[in-house]
């Protein structure tokens, strides 16, 4: 039965946040109205195509936060406001164990399918939920870009692109702010968060400096009274970031940026009702470092862009699996091992991997106002990761181990694209782009299950060619309609082929799998921008999807490419300031896409997994003045995800629940010159639906919705 206890709200916890350069005031932002999901897209200038535009001028299906929005919100990650960016859903075991969709595409193997960037950098790596989790500290702006990216994102982007944009060091004024956040959970511990931001000028208008720091501890709420713990799963989250730019010249510019982040937590969100019974603690440890650095020089026609990055990701975790295992240990022969009741009773998957990745680009586009604009680029990327895994037993080691597995895999990438578009007429403007892509993989893995030892070595290279159209009509300024056509793509990958022993016929490979995405859209701001609302319509079809299917003649699994998708689907925002100071906002996301045809883990009918198929949000942000130096300010977000599942129809037919759910936050408080009070509550009903009901594979329980929160926070400016 769920404990009853309740946590007090503590008192405020000082921190600091800092202004962004490009930050405006309370007062003008009440006046412009609320810079979040939608937002007037006239004062939102993004470079999701590589190039400074407007949102309203971007003839794709964009959604920009920005640093103001994600502060009048309230969140500290992406997945916390995910419903209220269209087509956007995801799930997570815990912080950085992160499964994102975007636009229905989605699966629980094979590489991500959804594009990563922090900054100029890609940090998504080349398995689900081992990528770089990116905190929304000192961040300028967040782009969601919907639809396949390939052209000028690469590999990955086939649902999308995700863009988080740090902020640039002020060369002029020194500046900083100081964030403070504490709040108590429903049935839980209590939670805190303090960040720092420091800006400093070094050589005035030439060379400047800036941090940014960040800790949160996120408190429990779910027992284990099998392990006498109470609040398990409470997690700690530690962030540093640093970033230089000097202007070296009066063409000129460089740019490096260092993050580290760790991410320490000790049972995974895992439990039935806010209760765990798990034998082992199923924890999850990762820490990684991003270095950046970026040269750019104009010419007189074009901008060249150097690029080069680091990325390392260290991680380590285990996942109970007792459940599926004791039995079977103990269990007489010829149907288990017969091991006396008692001698085993805890079964732990614990694993333990390390990935580098150095990549580098360069990248030459046009510059200045002339009908013909264009971009052209090439990049090299170059991963390596190892890996070692083992199922340990408790109180006594097995007799014979159950699973042990050390691999290294590699992957160096090429590719070229480019770009270009032409003004036809002052409305009309066509755009065509390409991209090549060539991946070279190896792997060598050992591995053994109940003693018997199996060797998989393989080497191999993919390549797809991923073209993109598109043809935007702007009517003026404020409106515009667009179509546009691409192709997205994931690289292949290797099948363990000696796992049948010899006798059964086990693909080495499986390739590459791609969508086409068929898109028309509409942008407008209407009524001196007090109206703004954009609506895309989208088919896609994506082929040849990566699939869990059984080796013929056995029951051996092996990914195939053998699943067909295809649907239609809707992206929707609209934003309204009726009054002076109150923004409503609403966004529609919806997708039909589904398996066209039967394959060994889906049935014809059922949706691509995990995906959230409908949702919807709703905000109002009401901003006022008090006083002279007083403002105060009321905001309510709503978000609504609808059901989802997860089918494993070669797993005894499982059909994995991921309920629908609703959200609801509220934050109210006061700006009293550099400083901000505020109070909030989020998931003010306590929504308890999982975001993922068990048995899910070997793992047992409920994947749990966070509870609801109260708490307040402290900004301070200077």
């Amino acid at each position: 039965m769920r404990r009853k206890r309740q946590t007090s709200v503590r008192a405020f916890a000082l921190g600091c946040t800092m202004l962004l350069p490009h930050a405006v005031s309370a007062q003008t932002a009440a006046q412009a109205g609320d810079p979040a999901v939608p937002t007037s897209a006239d004062t939102i200038v993004i470079t999701a195509q590589r190039f400074e535009q407007r949102i309203q001028d971007v003839p794709l299906s964009v959604t920009a936060v920005t640093a103001e929005a994600l502060q009048a919100r309230g969140v500290s990650s992406l997945s916390e406001m995910q419903y209220a960016v269209p087509g956007l859903s995801s799930y997570r075991y815990g912080p950085g164990t992160e499964n994102i969709q975007l636009r229905g595409t989605s699966t629980s193997i094979g590489a991500p399918t959804v594009g990563i960037y922090l900054d100029e950098l890609p940090v998504a790596l080349d398995q689900q939920g081992t990528g770089i989790d990116v905190p929304l500290l000192d961040v300028a702006r967040v782009e969601v870009l919907r639809g396949p990216q390939a052209t000028l994102y690469g590999e990955g982007s086939m649902g999308g692109t995700i863009r988080y944009i740090t902020a640039e060091p002020d060369m002029n004024e020194v500046s900083g702010s100081a964030f403070g956040e504490a709040s108590g959970t429903r049935d839980g511990a209590a939670n805190f968060r303090v960040e720092g931001i420091v800006n400093v000028p070094i050589v005035s208008g030439k060379l400047a400096a800036r941090f940014a720091g960040g800790y949160e501890r996120i408190g429990g709420w779910i027992d284990n009274p099998v392990r006498g713990i109470a609040d398990a799963n409470r997690s700690t989250l530690k962030t540093f970031r640093g970033k230089i730019r000097a202007e070296m010249t009066d063409d000129t510019s460089f740019s490096l940026m260092v993050q580290h982040r760790d991410i320490d937590q000790d049972a995974l969100d895992f439990g039935n009702d806010r209760i765990t019974f798990a034998i082992l603690p199923a924890f999850s440890r990762s820490n990684n470092t991003i270095v950046q650095g970026v040269i750019v020089h104009d010419f007189a026609v074009a901008s060249l862009s150097l690029i080069g990055g680091y990325v390392k990701n260290s991680s380590s975790s285990q996942y109970d699996v007792s459940a599926f295992y004791v039995p079977f240990l103990t269990a007489p022969p010829p149907f288990g091992f017969g091991l006396p009741v008692g001698f085993i009773t805890g079964v732990g998957i614990v694993g333990d991997s390390r990935t580098t990745m150095w990549s580098g680009e360069a990248r030459l586009q046009s510059r200045g106002d002339s009908p013909l604009r264009w971009i052209v680029g090439a990049e090299y990327r170059d991963l390596d990761g190892e890996s070692v895994s083992s199922a340990p037993t408790s109180p006594n080691p097995s007799p014979v181990a159950i699973f042990t597995s050390t691999g290294e895999r590699s992957s160096k990438t090429f590719a070229a694209y480019g770009e270009a578009s032409y003004a036809v007429t002052p409305e009309l403007t066509l755009l065509a782009g390409l991209r090549y892509f060539n991946n070279l993989k190896a792997q060598n893995v050992s591995s053994a299950s109940f003693g018997f030892p199996t060797t998989d070595i393989g080497r191999a290279r993919f390549t797809s060619v991923n073209p993109r159209f598109n043809a935007t009509y702007a009517f003026n300024e404020n409106s515009m309609v667009y179509a546009n056509v691409a192709k997205g793509f994931r690289s292949g990958g290797f099948n363990n082929t000696s796992a049948g022993g010899g006798v059964f016929i086990i693909p080495p490979t499986y390739a590459p799998d791609s969508i086409w995405t068929y898109e028309a859209g509409t942008k407008h701001q209407l009524f001196d921008n007090r109206l703004s609302f954009d609506v895309a319509v989208y088919r896609s079809q994506w082929k040849d999807v990566q699939s869990y299917s059984f080796a013929p003649g056995s029951s051996l699994t092996v990914v195939l490419n053998s699943g067909q998708v295809a649907g239609w689907g809707v992206d929707a925002s609209i934003s309204a300031r009726p009054v002076q100071g109150l923004t409503l906002s609403g966004t529609f996301g919806w997708n039909n896409l589904a398996y066209t045809a039967d394959t060994a883990d889906k049935l014809k009918g059922d949706p691509v997994d995990a995906a959230v198929r409908k949702s919807w949000s709703a905000s109002a942000d009401y901003r006022t003045s008090l006083s002279d130096k007083i403002e105060g300010f009321l905001r309510a977000d709503y978000q609504h995800a609808g059901r989802a599942q997860i089918s494993l129809r070669n797993f005894g037919n499982q059909v994995i629940d991921r309920p629908s759910r609703n959200l609801v936050n509220l934050r109210a408080g006061v700006n009293i010159s550099n400083v901000e009070l505020a109070l909030f509550a989020t998931n003010v009903f306590d929504e308890s639906a999982p975001n993922i009901v068990g048995p899910f594979g070997v793992l047992l329980e409920n994947l749990e919705q966070r509870p609801r929160q109260l708490g307040g926070s402290v900004r301070f400016i200077f």
